[in-house]
């Protein structure tokens, strides 16, 4: 938040965060749907002593050919795409081609992030996506800042960081002695079972498209129809925003196998008590977030390089922080949804949630522009997580709500309302960031003697258990 704000200007902050970002949408139909075939359909092939019978040689080799697919159809567009960004967005069409690799890398990176959660590792791929690769941004922008090498090098250097995860991720599975390089058991991987895999592979494949759409479809159209600084104002307000689904991936990373075997089984009583833990405990986490940013946004904006400019982005952080706090509170929707018997209907959901963004955003934004863009985008995400939350609530009797939800928002509205309660004071950077830290530090301990006293969490409880029975 405050190195690229610092050293970039905001016409090169949103250039670079819209390559990474539509390489995103790329990789989502290039890799043909094979993490969601690895996660649907892996425990048909798990078995230590047979290599997995093969399947780890099937999973690189078909997104390989999405993925020189999808690098064709990009050139035959590439006018098209020149001649979109050419009046607002210029400065876009020098670098557009460079989402070719990294879609590639993105796609394997999905990929072998699969193939990793289906062995039981989850750690060290979310620490080189969420750590290694954001803390590699921010040292290759500081280098930029300093003068030491050109914006052009900046950008293939952090394309190859991309690589270098890639690469990373290949060298821990081989550590785990899970690089298991074999041809696939034919026993196993009948045609019939291939003709399942490819054509589930195929219609998740559009849901991804569709995800993608949703999270992307509004800052590519802002470039496009208002120019790369209103672009660069929606994208850090909504990075601030998107903090509070950190937690989510995590929780539903760990939940996608056990997911899955439950809808298997058809064990929708373990269902209902994972999607009832994981909403609770998103909730518990996600609400802190949009607590301590919302209570601090005014000397968050003060404290950041441009703040004067980016400060004109707040009300997108209020509109998407609320609706992803809602959706953390809805659990497990599109997981259950998807792994079971009805997976169609998660496909039919995101293509329609996409479809409706995108006629929101053009209408939205030219006539608001980036607040029109977090208006579409937040109506879009209500509606999609309502209607997951329906349709998971009609079909399988399960819904995540507790009485724990109303005692998790009864505590955040309760320590949110001691704000007003704060005397006004001159913002300095030293007092900006004292009132900062004082007010986070406060609202935590309240928050955590809050949910413990109130007995909302068993998982919350049990972590400080252990904790006060090892150090007291």
């Amino acid at each position: 938040m405050y190195v690229s704000t610092k050293f970039l200007s905001v016409e090169q902050l949103a250039l670079t965060r819209l390559l990474f970002e539509n390489s995103l949408l790329f990789a989502a139909f290039a890799h043909l749907g094979t993490p969601f075939i690895a996660d649907k359909f892996f425990g048909n092939f798990r078995d230590d002593e047979e290599g997995h019978n093969g399947i780890l040689p099937f999973l690189l080799t078909v997104p390989f050919i999405g993925g020189i697919l999808f690098a064709i159809l990009y050139l035959l567009c590439a006018d098209w795409i020149r001649e979109y960004y050419s009046t607002n967005s210029p400065l876009l069409i020098q670098y557009h081609i460079l989402v070719i690799p990294l879609t590639f890398f993105w796609m394997y990176m999905a990929v072998l992030e699969s193939y990793c959660r289906n062995n039981a590792r989850i750690a060290v791929p979310n620490f080189i996506r969420e750590v290694f690769l954001r803390l590699g941004n921010m040292l290759l922008i500081l280098i930029f800042g300093f003068g030491w090498i050109s914006f052009d090098l900046m950008l293939y250097l952090t394309i190859a960081s991309y690589g270098l995860s890639v690469f990373t991720l290949a060298i821990y599975i081989k550590h785990l002695g899970r690089w298991y390089w074999r041809m696939p058991n034919r026993n196993i991987l009948t045609r019939g079972l291939m003709r399942n895999m490819l054509a589930y592979g195929s219609f998740t494949l559009l849901g991804g498209i569709g995800v993608n759409l949703m999270l992307f479809i509004d800052r590519s159209m802002l470039a496009g129809e208002r120019g790369l600084i209103q672009t660069g104002i929606f994208i850090i307000a909504a990075y601030i925003a998107g903090v509070i689904e950190i937690p989510k991936k995590a929780i539903s990373q760990i939940s996608i196998p056990l997911l899955s075997t439950s809808l298997t089984k058809g064990d929708f009583e373990h269902v209902r008590l994972i999607n009832r833990k994981s909403a609770l405990n998103q909730l518990i986490a996600g609400g802190l977030f949009f607590l301590l940013i919302w209570s601090s946004i005014d000397e968050i904006f003060y404290l950041i390089p441009k703040g004067e400019t980016y400060r004109e982005g707040k009300l997108v952080v209020l509109f998407l922080a609320m609706v992803k706090v809602f959706d953390t509170a809805t659990g497990l929707n599109t997981e259950i949804i998807l792994y079971s018997r009805f997976f169609k209907f998660a496909t039919y959901f995101i293509i329609g949630s996409a479809i409706l963004g995108f006629f929101l955003n053009v209408w939205l934004i030219p006539i608001y522009g980036f607040i029109g863009a977090a208006l579409a985008t937040m109506l879009t995400t209500l509606i999609y997580s309502l209607v997951r939350l329906f349709f998971v609530w009609r079909k399988f009797q399960v819904q995540p709500f507790t009485i724990g939800t109303l005692k998790v928002t009864l505590v955040l509205a309760l320590l949110y309302l001691t704000t007003f309660l704060e005397p006004e004071y001159t913002f300095t950077k030293w007092s900006a960031m004292m009132a900062i830290a004082v007010r986070s530090a406060v609202f935590c301990l309240a928050y955590a003697i809050l949910i413990l006293k109130l007995r909302v969490s068993e998982e919350i409880e049990g972590i400080f258990n252990n904790l006060k029975a090892r150090f007291l």
